[in-house]
């Protein structure tokens, strides 16, 4: 069984990922032990804050990363995560966000310290990039709301195309009760397509652990569904292919323990 994690800053000293090239190295270790075989390098693009040379130095460092994780067995794969703020259209205009590698998808997120947006602003943003001809993918959906997941909200998002990601590390409860909460929420709705380390660190609580989340989840829910979700809707990702809408089932197991 392998993983291919869509959304990482495993790249070194060009975002709030990997503060040095040793951290890279642990990083890398500890997703080669914890199977990924496939990573998106997606540092961070914020738009009004990057410029064009900006963005060659972070190509720069992700090809670094690229010949780096050929000693641990991994694949690397260029790709951003767009912080997408009131400066997008300009990043948009002057091409200044990286694609996941020769696909049309892009990995964007919106501020987790604030409720999600009001739909005017959120859903243009999205339908922006809609009207480019590519998928935005939408990193940890999960955190973006503070006392009530909106589900209804999210459905909306499915239907339009957009992509649901869910960071692993929400399931472990790094990101607090609440974001835990609707972690599993999404998942029994059917409305996650993508979990995702959204690796930060070589060690914690921002660390590659999908071997750790998928062994937690296949004790409750189907294999297949849970392997979807880890390995082959990512797959499709980088094959530019469209995702599979998830059908949840719980484990036989998990059926034959409420039984009793």
């Amino acid at each position: 069984m392998a993983f291919i994690d869509i959304h990482g800053h495993y790249a070194w000293q060009i975002d709030d990922g990997m503060p040095s090239l040793e951290d890279a190295k642990i990083a890398l270790e500890k997703a080669k032990e914890n199977r990924i075989s496939t990573i998106v390098a997606t540092p961070h693009v914020v738009p009004g804050n990057q410029n064009e040379e900006d963005l060659k130095q972070i190509k720069k460092r992700i090809e670094d990363l690229k010949l780096l994780a050929q000693n641990y067995g991994i694949e690397v794969l260029a790709g951003c995560e767009l912080f997408l703020n009131h400066d997008y259209l300009e990043a948009l205009e002057n091409d200044l966000y990286i694609l996941i590698e020769n696909t049309d998808y892009l990995l964007v997120e919106f501020d987790v310290r604030n409720e999600l947006g009001n739909e005017n602003e959120v859903e243009d943003y999205l339908y922006e990039i809609q009207l480019k001809g590519y998928t935005p993918i939408i990193a940890h959906v999960e955190r973006y709301f503070k006392d009530e997941l909106d589900l209804e909200r999210i459905e909306d998002f499915i239907d339009c195309g957009y992509v649901i990601q869910v960071n692993a590390t929400s399931f472990l409860g790094y990101h607090g009760k609440h974001a835990q909460k609707f972690a599993y929420q999404l998942l029994d709705a059917g409305c996650i397509h993508v979990i995702a380390s959204d690796t930060h660190r070589c060690d914690g609580h921002r660390s590659p652990c999908l071997q750790q989340v998928f062994n937690l989840l296949v004790k409750k829910y189907n294999y297949e569904t849970i392997h979807t979700l880890m390995y082959e809707n990512p797959l499709h990702i980088i094959n530019n292919e469209e995702v599979e809408p998830i059908e949840v089932k719980q484990s036989l197991f998990k059926k034959l323990f409420k039984r009793r």
